[in-house]
């Protein structure tokens, strides 16, 4: 970054700006959260299925992933302030047009911008607090941010059912759109010096061919439930193969590539990198099929559906914090192994509760929500002990682009799976019955993800084996 960390001799700001970047990822971690219950109803408004409005979680994630790599960079280029109001700003305005929408084509695509401006809050959030605090106060300015995101998490899809059951899902984005009211306090509290930048070069093809690479990735799933074993899916999967084998052959070449060779080549990261990606597509996936489940099958009402939702949640806001202290005191096998056999047991408990216990799905989602915190946070903290100090940066970037990218391709997934089975399907493990079963059957196959997980777990970095690397 080209403005300096903080020495211990140096004042904190004025706790408004602490206020400023907590209410801002308070907003944007509450959009995440609540736009889950109101899909069913963006689905009934423009009338197309779930494989279609699926892209309005899908199309935001991909985006947020891919510049959640690259901020830190840009931040070099154009300055952390300038940077940061920028994402606010098109965060805004993007969710004000999403609300004003006519048609799921522009909803969606405008989805997508979204999420490249969502990606700069919460990345130069904590960016802004490690320039600007002390490293005696640093810890307590990240706590605080922590809890905002704990209690948006918690509360975002209760939130969300109350806006959608009395004012339409369209306020949802009215009330994220007001976040742009933070501009002009973060013009006038957030000091000039932010705005440092230093000479850097930004590999803009590398960016570029990952992103159409994992978009064509994404939307072979779509083909595949539309058009089936057709020549439309042969054409997906060479552009690709072919938009792969170029990104890799590109980065190969630069001096300061997209991502380092070498971060791609150590084995244990990718195996952090990659639990990290399955628990996420897992989540995604079902956070994403249970509103759908319990609106159109269930019939709940959204402020309902938020509650079905809730326990989860705040489990993940609550255990996160906690995880990875046991993470640090053990390593992260211990804390991933025990998170996966939660998610895969609240998976399977949700599956098997579909179409027909309301509770049962609720415990589900809250037993789900424990696996995944205990996830999350070890893996976060691994990626930044397990490579050399000087491939901390990139090595970080990367890995939210993988763990955001596994969370729409469970989306991708999961929709497909839904729509490529009849409204009538049976159930693959038969006591899920009804219009619930093809909701059963796709949460199940989300659960062979988490399984895949358990391959990966013998591959993690020990806690001795951390510290030599460090060392």
């Amino acid at each position: 970054m080209a403005t300096s960390i903080q020495n211990l001799d140096q004042e904190a700001p004025s706790p408004w700006v602490l206020i400023l970047l907590s209410t801002v990822v308070f907003i944007a971690v509450v959009n995440g959260t609540m736009i889950n219950v109101g899909l069913p109803y963006i689905g009934r408004d423009f009338g197309v299925s779930e494989g279609v409005y699926g892209w309005i979680v899908t199309g935001f994630t991909l985006t947020f992933g891919v510049f959640s790599a690259i901020n830190g960079r840009l931040a070099d280029i154009f300055g952390i302030k300038r940077l940061y109001l920028a994402g606010i700003a098109i965060f805004g305005i993007t969710s004000l047009v999403v609300a004003i929408a006519p048609t799921i084509e522009l909803a969606i695509l405008v989805r997508v911008l979204q999420g490249a401006g969502a990606s700069a809050m919460p990345v130069l959030g904590s960016t802004i607090i490690a320039t600007l605090y002390p490293a005696n106060r640093r810890g307590a300015a990240m706590g605080v941010i922590l809890m905002a995101v704990g209690l948006a998490a918690s509360i975002g899809p209760f939130i969300g059912g109350m806006l959608v059951q009395w004012f339409g899902w369209r306020s949802m984005f009215v009330l994220t759109g007001a976040v742009v009211c933070a501009i002009p306090f973060g013009l006038k509290m957030l000091p000039e010096s932010l705005n440092d930048t230093e000479p850097s070069r930004f590999d803009l093809v590398g960016a570029v061919l990952l992103l159409l690479a994992v978009t064509c990735l994404m939307v072979g799933f779509t083909v595949l439930e539309q058009f089936g074993l057709g020549w439309q899916l042969g054409l997906d999967v060479a552009l690709t193969i072919a938009f792969h084998v170029a990104f890799f052959a590109w980065i190969r070449t630069k001096e300061e590539p997209f991502v380092s060779p070498e971060v791609m080549s150590n084995l244990r990261y990718l195996a952090v990198s990659f639990v990290a990606f399955l628990s996420n597509a897992t989540r995604f996936g079902t956070i994403v099929l249970v509103p759908i489940l319990l609106t159109e099958v269930d019939h709940l009402e959204p402020v309902k559906v938020g509650l079905v939702l809730l326990p989860g949640a705040i489990a993940i806001a609550i255990l996160s914090r906690y995880s990875g202290s046991l993470a640090d005191k053990f390593g992260p096998r211990m804390p991933v192994l025990t998170g996966t056999i939660f998610i895969f047991i609240g998976n399977a408990v949700t599956a098997l509760s579909a179409g027909s216990s309301v509770t049962g799905i609720a415990i589900g989602m809250g037993l789900y929500g424990m696996g995944f915190a205990m996830i999350q946070t070890p893996c976060v903290s691994a990626v930044s002990q397990i490579v050399p100090k000087n491939q901390v940066g990139v090595s970080t970037g990367m890995f939210m682009l993988i763990f955001f990218v596994g969370g729409g391709m469970g989306v991708a997934i999961s929709v497909a799976l839904v729509e490529m089975q009849a409204p009538d399907a049976l159930s693959w493990i038969g006591l899920s019955a009804g219009l619930g079963a093809r909701y059963s059957n796709a949460m199940l196959a989300l659960s062979l993800l988490a399984l895949t997980a358990f391959a990966l777990i013998p591959a993690l970095p020990s806690r001795d084996s951390m510290n030599e690397v460090q060392n």
